[in-house]
């Protein structure tokens, strides 16, 4: 029997990047993907660049959901709205008919926003690799300037804090 989907560790946050490994960094800038996505409210958020803050984006599937709140909550303790984190769940496996229960469920086992991409088209847009949390930094410019694979660790903490505190100088 599969497990249910971990809605709640989706919320705290919630391809190309297979050639990135676990902790990698982008060796280079590229250009964020613009896009529009509604959460399990059915509200639009549109990401558009520029933008007055720094963006973390954290994507997550079903395998890799359980990974999200390691990224999520130190982030929002050291940073909170000084960046603009933004959770996206990987939905693309989810058949059709099951849409509506699946944003039902969020709407009711989740309070804070968390975009659906039900097609993956933006997922694979910024590089998106399943089974794992993947996190992206985007500046205030549009430019992907750091991403990562995998579940959080204190030394890969450091290094996004590194990236953001960057950025934010």
């Amino acid at each position: 029997m599969k497990k249910p989907l971990p809605l709640v560790l989706m919320a705290l946050a919630l391809n190309a990047a297979t050639m990135y490994a676990p902790g990698a960094v982008a060796s280079t800038e590229s250009k964020a993907t613009e896009f529009e996505l509604k959460d399990q409210y059915d509200q639009k958020e549109c990401y558009r660049f520029p933008r007055n803050r720094i963006t973390v984006f954290t994507f997550g599937d079903r395998k890799g959901a359980g990974q999200i709140e390691g990224w999520v909550r130190p982030l929002w303790e050291k940073y909170g709205d000084r960046i603009d984190q933004q959770g996206i769940a990987v939905l693309s496996g989810v058949p059709r008919l099951a849409r509506g229960m699946v944003r039902v469920l969020f709407r009711t086992q989740v309070k804070y926003p968390v975009l659906l991409d039900w097609k993956g088209e933006v997922s694979r847009a910024y590089g998106f690799s399943g089974g794992e949390a993947n996190l992206v930094i985007v500046d205030h410019g549009g430019s992907v300037v750091y991403r990562t694979i995998g579940p959080a660790d204190e030394g890969r903490l450091e290094e996004v804090f590194r990236q953001i505190d960057r950025l934010m100088r």
